[in-house]
């Protein structure tokens, strides 16, 4: 929506912002890197092409975790998880210091192995083996060892993985990456494969350098990085079974990344579904790096909003020629497109904080929400990045098998408690900071070559006619906003104000429209 003389949603100012048209045509992909216990009933988090939800077990939070003494060192609000959700056996039990480094266990095939102690629940542990595989052991099963941990080299474990999840498959091929920790499993095409790997090659050295600049502690990568990679939806879905429209997920309890190159949208809009695959690829890389690198620990929930948002703050991408990540931090443009309708309907519903209240409390986000936690990350890294980068840093001390979630899908209000005591209480000042920061940035709209609809307004106020004026890719968008301005109206003005809808061939020519009609 656009008004005179509105902070962001005026008319000129959206003009101005949309009338570039774009270097490369993307689409958001509607990522939600939703971590999976793959091949078991984990925490999932979900990549959908539609839509965005986080697919949570009955019985995240532990049920018996009140009658469990609290560790004073633990995130304030932070609530255990049940180990089911993960797969494991072990019960319920408080998270206790690791009191154990390297240990002889035995691995899946009940071989000996040294592996990692990763944390310690109760009497029992949660193990990290040479493949990257966390595992739980009862406390017979382990004992403290001063062997070496030593990671399971690359070529066999890529063998390991297709012999034990991949061997009714065929033309599976393999790839490793010298320089990077990164192993390739795939039965996609080269392109696809060297374009996931140029992406997250150039992302890990990048995410690594911002966590370190913001101030924390990061070490390179236990094990190596496993990347599974389908061609079709039929092998995608024979691999794990997932909710229609999946396209990708990481799993925190294997560490692997699974994609599926095939996109129902490459029949319809080829274009949009190489910009969809891309920033896929590097969402789920963003995750996976930060599971990695000592930024979040594997097994712990942060804050939805926040692991969304800095996996999406991290996800910028481009295609085309120049295919490539943009670097942590740049314009998700795929966001920023999937937010034009909140930021052009936010002038006349009015700025109450609500948009912030409700994405951070939010248990799960569907795409808008992950569009508006990628702002909220956005603006904090930019306005109050001090306080974003202490905020972080105290969210990387939640350990293994803690979570900041609430029973039942219920809102996380100790998520808004954290939020207020690091950014300020006063939602609605924030919210409008950022909305005026969201319009100072120089957006790439990813459909500006396409057709365009022009919603266009005269609202009798007073003695004078108020002109509102919006631009959308679609006439959906228009009626929507449209609604949304009938509802602020009265009867008068309903009845004396002038409507008129225009079809356009282009986001650029739209703009010429809007600029016109408010001059």
């Amino acid at each position: 929506m656009a008004q005179i003389n509105s902070r962001f949603s005026s008319a000129r100012e959206l003009a101005k912002k949309a009338a570039r048209q774009p270097k490369a045509r993307l689409h958001r992909s509607l990522k939600s890197s939703r971590r999976v216990a793959c091949k078991t009933n984990g925490i999932v988090w979900l990549v959908f092409l539609g839509s965005v939800i986080l697919a949570l077990p009955t019985q995240v939070v532990a049920q018996d975790s009140s009658a469990i003494a609290e560790d004073n060192q633990q995130v304030k609000g932070s609530r255990l998880l049940q180990p089911s959700s993960f797969g494991f056996k072990i019960p319920v039990a408080q998270v206790l210091p690791n009191d154990l480094g390297n240990v002889e266990t035995i691995d899946d095939d009940e071989q000996p192995v040294v592996a990692k102690s990763y944390v310690k629940v109760g009497e029992n542990y949660v193990v990290l083996l040479p493949t990257g595989q966390l595992v739980d052991r009862f406390a017979k099963q382990v004992k403290a060892t001063n062997a070496k941990f030593e990671p399971t080299d690359p070529k066999v474990l890529a063998r390991k993985v297709i012999t034990e999840n991949l061997g009714r498959f065929s033309n599976i091929k393999t790839h490793f990456n010298a320089a990077k920790p990164y192993i390739f499993i795939y039965t996609t095409s080269e392109n696809f494969r060297k374009g996931t790997e140029k992406i997250l090659v150039s992302m890990f050295n990048g995410v690594r350098a911002y966590a370190e600049n913001m101030g924390m502690e990061t070490h390179k990568p236990d094990v190596p990085l496993v990347v599974i990679m389908f061609q079709t939806q039929a092998e995608f879905q024979a691999y794990q079974a997932m909710p229609q429209g999946v396209v990708a997920y990481y799993d925190m309890v294997s560490n692997h990344i699974v994609l599926c190159e095939e996109s129902p949208l490459l029949n319809i809009r080829p274009d949009l579904a190489q910009g969809q695959l891309i920033s896929t690829i590097a969402h789920e890389g963003a995750h996976q790096i930060l599971h990695n690198i000592g930024v979040q620990n594997r097994l712990s929930m942060w804050p939805m909003w926040l692991s969304e948002g800095i996996a999406e703050f991290f996800a910028p991408t481009s295609f085309g020629r120049s295919m490539r990540w943009k670097g942590a931090g740049d314009i998700n443009n795929l966001r920023m497109f999937e937010l034009e309708s909140f930021l052009q309907t936010r002038f006349i519903e009015g700025v109450d904080g609500k948009t912030i209240r409700e994405t951070v409390t939010a248990p799960r986000l569907d795409s808008t929400g992950y569009a508006a936690a990628w702002s909220i990350v956005h603006f904090l890294s930019r306005k109050k990045r001090r306080k974003f980068n202490e905020y972080v840093t105290q969210m990387s001390q939640l350990k293994p098998m803690r979570g900041m979630v609430a029973p039942s899908g219920e809102p996380v209000i100790a998520n808004l408690e954290h939020f207020h005591a690091f950014f300020g209480e006063d939602s609605q000042e924030n919210e409008e900071n950022m909305i005026d920061y969201l319009g100072s940035l120089d957006y790439e709209s990813p459909v500006a070559g396409f057709v365009h609809y022009v919603g266009l307004v005269m609202v009798p106020e007073g003695d004078e006619m108020k002109r509102y004026a919006c631009c959308f890719h679609t006439q959906q968008k228009v009626d929507e906003w449209k609604s949304v301005l009938l509802k602020k109206l009265n009867d008068t003005q309903v009845q004396q104000a002038k409507w008129e809808l225009k079809r356009v061939k282009n986001r650029g020519a739209a703009n010429s429209i809007i600029r016109r009609f408010i001059r």
